[in-house]
């Protein structure tokens, strides 16, 4: 009996790695956003991983992560590292006044440029998360987004 559990506790110590316990796969993304006309103000970028966070939560609102960067003119690049491949989207807006908030006029229509992931548009709102859904499956990926 002693000799089947040292057999087995040895034979377990030789199987690789990836059999035994498989580490979590961790990259960078870089986004690059585009579009930016003015250097007033900032520009919020907002990572999800669900449809849940990405489509219920305000666009001034990162439920997973979320990065807030003085804006300037033209294009600024902001840096998630440490990601578990996966799959996510990405919301963003300049938040020109700094209030915080995407601004909106009577009607409900944003009044500050804004943007998601695969550069999609939603219908009568935001986009949705399967539009803008893209995978983080390497450990460097860049993607870009045009603020409108």
């Amino acid at each position: 009996m002693k000799k089947s559990l040292c057999r087995l506790i040895v034979g377990i110590g030789l199987l690789p790695t990836s059999l035994v316990g498989q580490g979590v796969q961790l990259g960078t993304l870089h986004v690059v956003i585009e579009g930016i006309k003015t250097s007033k103000g900032q520009v919020k970028v907002g990572l999800e991983k669900t449809a849940a966070e990405f489509d219920q939560g305000p666009l001034h609102e990162a439920r997973y992560r979320g990065e807030t960067v003085v804006s300037k003119e033209g294009r600024i690049e902001v840096h998630f590292r440490d990601l578990p491949f996966g799959t996510y989207a990405i919301k963003s807006f300049h938040d020109e006044d700094d209030n915080g908030q995407l601004n909106t006029n009577f009607m409900g229509i944003p009044s500050e440029d804004y943007g998601f992931s695969n550069n999609v548009r939603g219908k009568m709102g935001p986009a949705k998360f399967e539009a803008a859904r893209f995978d983080l499956d390497s450990s460097e990926k860049t993607i870009t987004i045009r603020l409108k």
